[in-house]
């Protein structure tokens, strides 16, 4: 079976990292982890970012999920479905201006 990583490059509203942070751990990766396919979650505080002129602005947190699905997309929508939901409330802290969401399919892993 395929298997998949989702990173999202996110921020929060400025003065809320420790609701952001809460939220996050405690709430947010939990719920998605709930989702059909999605097998793990972590949530890092970004201490470097190179943007190579695409002027993003600073991001201060990356999330990356680990997916095992036939289609990475279909995984994603739906974790997009119940966003925002009872089943997935999002967090005031939470600054979506601008997030980045990817999904690549690993084609090799090493060691």
């Amino acid at each position: 079976m395929p298997r998949f990583d989702l990173a999202v490059l996110s921020r929060c509203t400025p003065g809320e990292e420790q609701a952001f942070e809460d939220w996050y751990a405690n709430q947010h990766l939990p719920d998605v982890c709930k989702i059909d396919g999605v097998v793990s979650a972590r949530l890092t505080k970004v201490c470097y970012q190179k943007d190579y002129d695409l002027n993003a602005p600073p991001y201060g947190y990356l999330a990356i999920y680990e997916m095992d699905g036939e289609d990475g997309a279909e995984i994603m929508s739906r974790i997009l479905e119940v966003s925002g939901t009872d089943a997935m409330p999002l967090s005031p802290a939470l600054n979506r201006d601008k997030m980045v969401q990817a999904i690549g399919e690993t084609i090799a892993t090493y060691p």
